[in-house]
């Protein structure tokens, strides 16, 4: 796909009628021909997602046992959206969505499947008509928009239902860009009130977008043009960058919000880590680990997997000073250029930027990184390698021809790779099996296939895998708890409560670690110790507690 501005002397040497109507009828139809080259690539790559199942793994919180998602669209349904801290989330739009695909096609995982397939085609489209308006490059565009169509590290935001909210969210981000670019071009009240609405409704998909702000500033640089660092002199120079920030504030102010929406949602899940300033340091380490770790998964994407455990003994202090290092020559590099290359700043910046919100300096959850968090990131890097590739090609046929070459073959490796990689996702079996053999002491991987394994009555392949998963991760309540109930199921009570008492020592405010452990004690005779356990679950959780107690009755009458 040529760009648009590559090709002048060719432009000029159409002297017959004839030949400039030809000339302006195909420029007519270039874009829609690359638009239209674009759907037809990502949905082929993608189709094995239709055929793949529901995953284990958050997939049953988000819709198969999510009553209020089941129910389909209602006015109940819709207020819980809006209110719910469910899942450790706030993000109304992306319930709903679930709600409208329960609604159309019930619990069959096709339809499920074919709303976020079409969703990030629609935004791999966006993506490129978005970038052909703002730089004139339609080639360039073309490749960028089909790189983040087709990148293995964005298959889990697709084929995983749940992260509905990646593709979701990043359909708004597209166009919060494009109303500001309008805005941009012609100033006005209505226009940047559109820009605020979307932005907000994106934040109602996912709250990752709270560093868009930041990216419209980039855009002011680059391409807009609307600022030009280092070349603004005196007091216009001064007033233009005021105006260029004050038009953000409102931005900013409601970013502010969804973050503390966000911290509060995350804190009532119990998913923020919570320690001292040694493992805030620790947290620091590893956010700047991964974004090396994420620069090679781009150029390399190898080994992908569901789940990357955080470990603390992996943060060497030789690994953090190396990604701090190589960070920082890269990002002075970039700098060096704001003259000459202003894509990229852009595109470095945007990636930095927008990894802030997940990359792990307030770590949540249990993971290290997620190939899901690069859904939007990635973008900023393609443009890099894609504006960079098509300047040293040259802009002569010539260079046009090799570029077009390159991405051809980079092209069909990266969808012969994602292919592959949807196929991982075909069902929870498959993938927490793939996830065990390229990531070592993956203890959820473990953990999640015991429970399906559990769930088929194989038991000693379950105790196995419980055992390796707490094992792995000694502090890990639900491991212990899973492993509890599975060596019941197997006769070994004594064991069992051996489990559940770690699961409380660790969890003293897990009710239903509480629960467990007091049952167990029940159906090994102890009922002293089991009314102990009802008087914590007294505190705890008063429904569990009578639970209990009506077995306690129950048992002793016996």
């Amino acid at each position: 796909m040529m760009d648009k501005n590559s090709h002048n002397k060719d432009r000029v040497s159409f002297s017959h009628p004839s030949s400039l109507i030809s000339h302006q009828y195909f420029a007519k139809w270039q874009l829609p021909a690359a638009l239209f080259l674009i759907v037809v690539l990502t949905v082929a790559v993608y189709w094995p997602v239709l055929h793949n199942d529901f995953i284990s793994y958050d997939d049953t919180d988000y819709v198969t046992v999510n009553m209020m998602v089941r129910n389909g669209l209602s006015i109940k349904g819709f207020f819980w959206a809006f209110s719910a801290f469910h899942a450790g989330n706030w993000h109304p739009l992306t319930w709903l969505s679930h709600m409208l695909d329960v609604e159309l096609f019930g619990l069959n995982p096709l339809g499920h499947h074919a709303t976020s397939l079409l969703i990030h085609t629609l935004n791999a489209v966006l993506l490129c008509a978005l970038l052909q308006r703002l730089t004139g490059f339609l080639g360039r565009s073309v490749i960028v928009a089909l790189l983040f169509a087709i990148h293995p590290l964005h298959v889990e935001s697709v084929a995983w239902v749940s992260e509905r909210k990646d593709v979701l969210s990043t359909l708004f981000w597209l166009l919060t860009m494009w109303s500001y670019a309008c805005y941009a071009n012609r100033p006005g009240i209505k226009r940047y009130l559109s820009v605020v609405a979307l932005f907000a409704l994106g934040l109602m998909a996912k709250q990752m977008l709270v560093t868009l702000p930041l990216v419209l500033l980039l855009m002011d640089y680059w391409p807009l043009k609307r600022l030009t660092i280092g070349q603004e002199k005196g007091k216009e120079g001064r007033v233009a960058r005021k105006l260029l920030l004050a038009e953000k504030v409102p931005l900013f102010i409601i970013s502010a919000a969804a973050s503390f929406v966000t911290i509060r949602a995350q804190d009532s899940a119990g998913a923020l880590a919570h320690g001292d300033s040694q493992s805030m340091f620790v947290c620091a380490g590893n956010a700047f680990i991964s974004y090396v770790t994420y620069l090679r998964n781009t150029v390399w994407p190898a080994d992908l997997a569901l789940f990357y455990p955080f470990e603390q003994a992996a943060v060497t202090p030789l690994k953090v000073t190396a990604a701090i290092a190589l960070l920082a020559v890269l990002s002075g590099l970039v700098l060096t250029q704001w003259h000459k290359r202003p894509y990229l700043i852009f595109g470095w910046f945007w990636y930095i930027i927008t990894l802030l919100p997940v990359i792990g300096f307030m770590r949540i959850g249990g993971q290290a990184l997620a190939d899901r968090y690069t859904y939007i990131p990635l973008t900023g890097l393609f443009l890099i390698i894609v504006w960079g590739g098509a300047e040293v090609a040259g802009a002569g046929r010539k260079g046009i021809s090799i570029m077009a070459g390159v991405a051809l073959i980079v092209v069909a490796i990266l969808s012969v790779l994602t292919v592959t990689q949807i196929r991982y996702w075909q069902n929870s079996y498959v993938l927490y099996n793939h996830a065990l053999s390229v990531v070592k002491r993956n203890w959820m991987a473990h953990n999640n296939i015991g429970i399906l394994l559990a769930q088929y009555n194989r038991v000693d392949e379950a105790i196995f895998h419980f055992q390796e998963s707490v094992r792995l991760n000694p502090e890990g309540v639900e491991g212990f708890r899973n492993l509890g109930n599975t060596l019941q199921m197997a006769g070994k009570n004594r064991e069992a409560i051996e489990a559940f008492r770690q699961a409380v020592r660790i969890g003293p405010n897990d009710a239903e670690s509480h629960y467990r452990l007091g049952y167990a004690y029940l159906l090994g005779g102890n009922s002293d110790f089991a009314f102990r356990e009802y008087r914590q679950l007294l505190r705890l959780d008063e429904s569990r507690a009578n639970s209990l107690l009506d077995s306690i009755r129950i048992i002793g009458k016996q």
